[in-house]
């Protein structure tokens, strides 16, 4: 009766409080990454997602003569002849397509070659690794696919395209 008590009692605490902070640490190390990982692969489809939405509010919402109406407007007022692309500033742009998207678009151009074949005006939202915009032409323009982008047609030679291979929804 009179022993001593073990030294095993207060060690074992220890060694539990060791053991739970220990989990803790390696919870938060596999945590980190794989919400890290986690954001890389859902944002983007979360822009896709978002890029698309305003694809479908302007075909419901906006007539796209309107658009062709102020690109060939846009085209007069910046008739330059020098070969490169004339930058359109924002507050050139109508409202009713700024106003598709929360963010302001990244950059507006007109064509240095206006003609039947070729964008008048493009217009792109967008950063990083993903963009998207509408391009506007005469009704004779086709925009080509190219292997990095999507293309929907909103009416002859008005077209809505995307970075990626996601299907334009």
């Amino acid at each position: 009766m009179n022993e001593a008590p073990t030294t095993k009692y207060g060690s074992s605490k220890i060694k539990k409080l060791f053991c739970w902070v220990l989990l803790g640490i390696i919870a938060v190390l596999i945590a980190i990454p794989v919400c890290l990982i986690g954001c890389f692969f859902i944002g983007p489809f979360e822009a896709v997602n978002q890029a698309d939405a305003g694809f479908r509010r302007a075909k419901k919402h906006i007539d796209p003569e309107q658009v062709r109406a102020w690109a060939f407007a846009t085209v007069k007022s910046h008739n330059g002849t020098n070969g490169y692309i004339h930058h359109v500033e924002n507050s050139e742009i109508p409202d009713y397509l700024v106003n598709l998207y929360s963010i302001p678009p990244e950059m507006a151009w007109v064509s240095p070659n206006a003609t039947d074949q070729d964008v008048l005006v493009g217009i792109v939202w967008g950063g990083g690794f993903f963009h998207w915009g509408f391009y506007i032409g005469t009704t004779n323009y086709v925009k080509e696919p190219t292997g990095d982008h999507v293309i929907a047609e909103w009416t002859n030679g008005i077209y809505y395209a995307h970075e990626g291979s996601r299907k334009i929804r």
